[in-house]
């Protein structure tokens, strides 16, 4: 006679309890109905095969104590494994059981809180090691559960996913299934209040600059002058000897660990030159999406305004000026009138070097005043380079002209065309070179409403350089009705002049010969806007 329950002797009362609801399960067609799970079972679950489906049972399932079923939810998240979207689980476990008692899913989720902030609570790796996998697995499961837990749990538990982010910005922000930067966002303003306390001097300054621009584009107006208070103090903290002196220590810690001798000298300057790559790579980019604050739109334009000493070193000229440059370029979109005069000081002051007045003319160009068009003529009435001698200084001056001419027109629209081109230069064998002409060309073409009765006039102006102009205008602008216009200056014999003329594509030796080019252009252009 075959005995009647053989098919479980030897087994752990585990393994029966598995197969008895199995079998339950298939013949009732409801998992775990009646069957007698505790915590050994949830926590063995976590690693066999059929263990997700059971744990999603047991959390569904108003049978087990609320302690068994949060237990249950908790085991999903600490699974260690990759044959299974343990967050999806989780996810559509409460979907469903959000949907027949809201009440149980915001209290599981409430119990799973404790354990959830204690894994995010714990320190970040060293050395740079990734962050753990069962901190990152917790930090997706707490985001992803804050909809689902208790209205008053809500805030503390944003706290724990920014904190844990913020706690090491660089190794933890791109960390599991969502980023700081998708959290933060998803979260709102209030997660990205919490991103200011994470703003340190001794963060990696790509860090520094992805925290800004979080907190510039989801932060509230509180937040955003809060983080540029922080960034104006980081970028003075950088300045002290104190973060020199950590600069050097970490450097010569790295030198020595490679075997090398770490000379004092070496150590110094090596501290120094990476002192400027945190500022100019990290706080002054940072501060471009804070510009908007008062208080970080004065640091930097008072960066911008600092001029090196009579007695500095070259080094030190070299690293002034490059940071001064990079706080004018943070500066882009947040200037005023009020700022119009100090940047146009620095714009014209030939003391300073040209990337700094290329920048301080960028930040005029950004105001669109024509106030500043008094003080510009002076660089478009330089001559430059004329007949044979070219020095560095007349290239500059020419190229000044070229930067100024370009602004004025910019900024005075139509009006300005016929001033301008009366103010161009007239000297004896004056240059012009192709790039800037066309450059002119363009702004006029850019002008709203288009000033082609204006440019038509150019046409007929003794200089050469001035009907060169109209040209280009009507290449852009002008329509079949003004080719005959152009056509007149086909046969013009005058002889154009500046470096890139005979490098032009035929060659151009002539007014006429642009003409010819200029026509085919526009009819050209004209056959692209019929088509």
């Amino acid at each position: 006679m075959v005995p009647q329950v053989g098919w479980a002797s030897g087994m752990s009362r585990t393994s029966k309890n598995i197969i008895l609801c199995s079998v339950v399960h298939a013949m009732l067609g409801v998992l775990l109905l009646g069957c007698q799970v505790d915590s050994d079972d949830v926590q063995q679950w976590k690693g066999t095969v059929k263990g997700p489906t059971r744990l999603v049972a047991v959390i569904g399932s108003d049978r087990y104590p609320n302690e068994l079923r949060t237990e249950a939810a908790v085991a999903i998240v600490e699974m260690d494994r990759s044959d299974v979207d343990a967050l999806a689980i989780l996810k559509g476990a409460l979907d469903d059981l959000r949907r027949e008692d809201p009440a149980a899913s915001e209290m599981i989720v409430g119990g799973m809180i404790p354990r959830l902030k204690a894994l995010l609570s714990e320190e970040p790796n060293v050395d740079d090691e990734p962050p753990d996998p069962a901190q990152v697995r917790a930090k997706d499961a707490a985001y992803m559960v804050i909809p689902y837990a208790p209205e008053d749990s809500r805030e503390s538990l944003i706290r724990s996913v920014v904190g844990w982010y913020a706690a090491d910005f660089e190794g933890r922000s791109l960390a599991g299934d969502y980023s700081a930067e998708q959290v933060t966002r998803a979260l709102g303003a209030e997660a990205a209040g919490l991103l200011v306390d994470a703003l340190h001097e001794k963060m990696p300054p790509q860090a520094m600059i992805k925290i800004a621009e979080i907190i510039g584009e989801d932060g509230a107006p509180q937040t955003k002058e809060r983080a540029g208070k922080r960034l104006v103090t980081i970028e003075k903290d950088m300045e002290k000897a104190a973060f020199v002196a950590w600069l050097a220590a970490q450097i010569r810690a790295s030198i020595e660990a490679s075997g090398e001798t770490a000379d004092a000298k070496r150590v110094n300057a090596l501290a120094l030159y990476n002192r400027e790559k945190y500022i100019n790579q990290g706080a002054l980019p940072a501060m471009r999406y804070l510009g908007d604050q008062a208080e970080v739109a004065t640091r930097l334009l008072a960066i911008a305004d600092t001029k090196p000493g009579a007695n500095d070193t070259k080094a030190w000229v070299e690293r002034l000026n490059a940071r001064r440059a990079t706080a004018l370029k943070a500066l882009e979109g947040h200037v005023t009138r009020a700022h119009l005069n100090r940047l146009l000081s620095i714009a014209l002051d030939s003391s300073n070097p040209i990337d700094v007045r290329d920048y301080a003319f960028d930040r005029v160009g950004d105001i669109r005043s024509r106030k500043a068009i008094p003080r510009l003529w002076a660089l478009v009435e330089r001559p430059g380079c004329a007949g044979t001698s070219c020095s560095a200084s007349d290239k500059l001056a020419k190229r000044l002209r070229w930067r100024a001419g370009e602004l004025v027109l910019s900024l005075g629209g139509p009006s300005t065309i016929e001033s301008f081109s009366q103010r161009l230069p007239d000297s004896a064998g004056i240059q012009y070179e192709p790039e800037e002409l066309e450059g002119y060309a363009t702004r006029m073409s850019q002008m709203t409403p288009p000033p082609t009765s204006t440019v038509m006039a150019l046409l007929d102006s003794q200089q050469w350089w001035n009907r060169v102009v109209g040209l280009r205008y009507l290449e852009r602008r002008g329509g079949a009705a003004d080719i005959p216009a152009m056509k007149r200056l086909r046969s013009d014999e005058g002889e154009v002049s500046g470096e890139g003329w005979s490098e032009l594509n035929p060659p151009v030796k002539t007014v006429g010969q642009v003409a010819d080019a200029a026509i085919k252009a526009l009819r050209t252009r004209e056959q692209g806007d019929n088509k």
